[in-house]
């Protein structure tokens, strides 16, 4: 196992994990229900921590937070399937849950 990011927020860290299953990527989160313990540990030890199951899935791991990060700074989108506004935000249609960069 090797640790792939840590970050203050849940929801980031839930994001990435997400996106890695869905590329097939094993993966776990650390970290996610200690929060409460903060202030008697210290903060990094609190944070949610994304792992990898395996070494080797590191680089794919990488590019696929890449393109989660720069899609997100990217502005409100079209969903090529049903062809409703997205907010930036969002990588998945709310409405019919097609992914924002698939055909």
């Amino acid at each position: 196992m090797i640790r792939l990011c840590q970050s203050e927020s849940a929801f980031t860290i839930q994001q990435y994990y997400d996106a890695l299953q869905s590329q097939g990527i094993a993966c776990l989160i650390r970290n996610q229900f200690i929060s409460g313990a903060a202030g008697d540990l210290p903060i990094q030890d609190t944070q949610p921590e994304l792992w990898l199951m395996h070494k080797d899935d590191l680089v794919i791991a990488k590019k696929v937070l890449e393109e989660i990060t720069a899609s997100s700074e990217d502005g409100e989108w079209v969903c090529s399937s049903c062809n409703e506004p997205q907010e930036p935000a969002f990588n998945l249609c709310w409405q019919c849950q097609q992914p924002r960069n698939s055909a």
